[in-house]
């Protein structure tokens, strides 16, 4: 008797951890603060797409798009708050934070997002990862805004510090006041931001970016180089969970850094 009652505490106990783990699993990893216009929250990143509104919860594998004229602002749990510009398309990938240690990686496809990392934890490595088609962007606390072109990204630091990698063997730590372009195998040299540029980029932020490898932020910003080509459609078919860069890390050798020359400051 003793035995089976210590058999049915033990699957009691079995089943109220995986309850639990359930639970966890499914919590939400931050919220809506913001939301003006037409917002959609896919859960699970599957359809059908739901009207986002203030308050709504925000989970890990969640899709959040914004449509024209439109705009989002999730602040997460460990505080960082991300602003999402119109016409524009992530993924919460992977997000935890216990108040010790944070892994947090974000997806973006489509338009404009600025992010504020509050938080800095006291490890080395990044803990908030920002991935595009052509470049991984790396943080522990600092605010940048990053931009979708169709065969680049536009990285633009305007206080702190971060690593911004290509999807081949090229990586920069970029210091505040500097902005850089990413395509899929070269990194453009970094240059001084200017009270235009962020002008712009706010404007940018309701209007959303131009699908245009020509558009530049800064007036004789560097030419359009080799890349890849995105989908038009970028919307349309995006995976349910996308791997993120700590599960599917870069295969390199030896990074090229840069750093900004004399010239450049």
């Amino acid at each position: 008797m003793k035995r089976k009652c210590w058999m049915i505490f033990g699957i009691f106990a079995a089943i109220t951890v995986l309850f639990i783990a359930a639970a966890a699993q499914a919590a939400p990893v931050g919220k809506f603060i913001m939301v003006q216009g037409h917002v959609d929250l896919l859960k699970q990143g599957k359809l059908p797409a739901l009207a986002a509104k203030v308050n709504d919860g925000v989970e890990t594998g969640d899709v959040i798009r914004t449509k024209a004229k439109s705009k989002a602002q999730v602040q997460f749990v460990d505080d960082t708050s991300l602003t999402l510009g119109a016409e524009s398309r992530l993924a919460v990938a992977d997000f935890s934070y216990d108040g010790r240690q944070r892994r947090a990686s974000i997806n973006l496809f489509r338009g404009i997002v600025h992010t504020v990392v509050k938080q800095i934890l006291q490890i080395q490595e990044p803990d908030f990862i920002m991935q595009t088609a052509t470049a991984a962007v790396g943080v522990r606390g600092t605010e940048w805004y990053a931009l979708i072109k169709p065969n680049s990204t536009l990285v633009y630091l305007p206080v702190g510090r971060l690593a911004v990698e290509t999807r081949n063997p090229h990586a920069i730590l970029l210091e505040g006041g500097f902005w850089v372009e990413a395509f899929k195998d070269r990194l453009t040299a970094p240059r001084r931001i200017t009270p235009m540029d962020i002008n712009t980029l706010e404007k940018l932020m309701d209007s959303g970016v131009p699908e245009s490898q020509d558009f530049q932020v800064t007036p004789g910003g560097p030419p359009a180089g080799p890349g890849i080509t995105m989908p038009k459609d970028p919307e349309s078919g995006l995976p349910l969970y996308v791997p993120p860069i700590y599960q599917m890390p870069i295969q390199r050798d030896k990074p090229n850094i840069i750093t900004p020359g004399p010239g450049q400051k």
